[in-house]
């Protein structure tokens, strides 16, 4: 399967100390998503501006992510605008040239997936 890189940008305004308790609420939820290898969060607070990078197994579990509510979620709270996000294959002769070879490899490669929302 191929695993897929999604990068979610967001801005924050107001209390950024809020906003960080709230998503290590979240964090515990996201860890769960079906398909995630893992998740890394940025937040240069002053700027106010959020960068996420998500790495999934497959094509399929990235997609049923962006259709799920974590997303909904975020554009839905009163204090984040500007949510954006981009989904791209990963490309594993950059990525290991890169350093990547070990995150890769510890992502399994035959998990079924199952949509959000769809019964297991």
């Amino acid at each position: 399967m191929q695993h897929m890189l999604i990068t979610v940008r967001y801005r924050v305004a107001g209390n950024h100390a809020h906003f960080r308790h709230d998503m290590s609420k979240a964090a515990a939820m996201i860890a769960e998503l079906p398909g995630l290898a893992w998740k890394i969060w940025g937040f240069d607070q002053d700027r106010g501006a959020g960068v996420s990078a998500y790495l999934f197994e497959s094509e399929p579990a990235a997609r049923a992510f962006l259709a799920g509510p974590v997303l909904e979620r975020l554009r839905n709270r009163p204090d984040v605008t500007e949510v954006t996000f981009d989904i791209a294959p990963v490309d594993r002769g950059l990525s290991a040239i890169t350093g990547a070879t070990r995150a890769l490899a510890a992502v399994p490669t035959g998990a079924a997936i199952t949509p959000a929302g769809a019964p297991a």
